[in-house]
C-alpha cells in the first residue's frame, strides 16, 4: 500500500507537512480531506486518528497524527546529509527547536484556532479586539525569538521556521504583521515564503485559508444582522 498523506492545502498544520514530503523529495499519495466538513470523521480515519485531525500520514501498517510528530518522523526516516540542518543532532539544538514547536501548537496556532471555531460555526462575524491582541501579542514572542537567532531556532533554518511558518501564514492574511513593529519577524516570513515550497505551498494555502475565514466571518456578520 502506498504511503498516504491526508491534507488540506488551506490547512497551516496540513501544509507544514506537506512541505516536508516537498523537500525530502516523497513522491506520497497526497489526499485532500476537508476538516471544515468533517470528512475525518469517518469510522476508518477515526480508527487511525481519534483526534480526528489532519495531517495525517498513513502508512497501512502504521499511522501518525500531529504535524509536529510527522515531520521529525519523516526527516528521522527519510532525512539525507544535506537535511541535517532542519532537525540537527546535537541535544540543545534540538532542544530548541522541541520549544519552539511547542510554542507554535500551544501559543500559536490555538490564537489561530480561536478565530475559526467560531467563524466555522456560524457564530463569528468580526475579530475581536482580545483575538487581535492575543495575535499580536504572539508577534511579538516571535520576533523576540528572532533576536536570538537568524531564524526562530537557530542561525540555520530548522523544521520550527517550517512549521510556525504555517501559522504565521494564516494569522498574517488576517491581521498583517506590523513592519516598523516587528521587522525581524516580517523579514523572516518573507524570506521563508521565498522558498521553493513556501511560493508553492505555503503562500497559496495561506491565501486560501484568510480569506476563506473572511469571507465567512462577512457571511456570519450578514446572518446575525438579518435576524435584528
Amino acid at each position: 500500500m502506498p504511503t498516504i498523506l491526508y491534507k488540506a492545502d488551506a490547512s497551516p498544520t496540513a501544509r507544514a507537512a506537506m512541505m516536508i514530503v516537498d523537500i525530502l523529495g516523497l513522491n506520497f499519495d497526497q489526499r485532500d480531506c476537508n476538516p471544515v466538513l468533517r470528512e475525518q470523521d469517518t469510522p476508518e480515519l477515526k480508527k487511525k486518528n481519534p483526534m480526528r485531525t489532519i495531517p495525517l500520514l498513513d502508512e497501512g501498517d502504521y499511522w501518525l497524527a500531529d504535524s509536529h510528530a510527522i515531520m521529525i518522523y519523516l526527516l528521522e526516516k527519510y532525512g539525507k546529509p544535506e537535511h541535517a540542518h532542519l532537525y540537527p543532532k546535537d541535544p540543545r539544538k534540538r532542544g530548541t527547536i522541541h520549544q519552539r514547536l511547542f510554542f507554535d501548537c500551544g501559543i500559536l496556532f490555538p490564537r489561530m484556532r480561536s478565530v475559526m471555531a467560531p467563524t466555522y460555526g456560524g457564530r463569528l462575524g468580526e475579530m475581536t479586539k482580545h483575538m487581535i491582541a492575543n495575535i499580536v501579542d504572539a508577534y511579538s514572542k516571535l520576533e523576540d525569538y528572532l533576536s536570538e537567532h537568524k531564524y526562530i531556532a537557530d542561525d540555520e533554518m530548522t523544521i520550527a521556521d517550517i512549521s510556525i511558518m504555517t501559522s504565521v501564514g494564516s494569522l498574517n492574511g488576517l491581521v498583517p504583521i506590523d513592519e516598523k513593529r516587528f521587522p525581524k519577524l516580517k523579514k523572516w516570513f518573507d524570506t521563508m515564503n521565498a522558498t521553493d515550497y513556501g511560493k508553492k505551498i505555503n503562500v497559496p494555502g495561506s491565501e486560501q485559508h484568510a480569506e476563506g475565514l473572511k469571507a465567512l466571518m462577512a457571511f456570519n456578520k450578514y446572518n446575525q444582522t438579518s435576524k435584528l
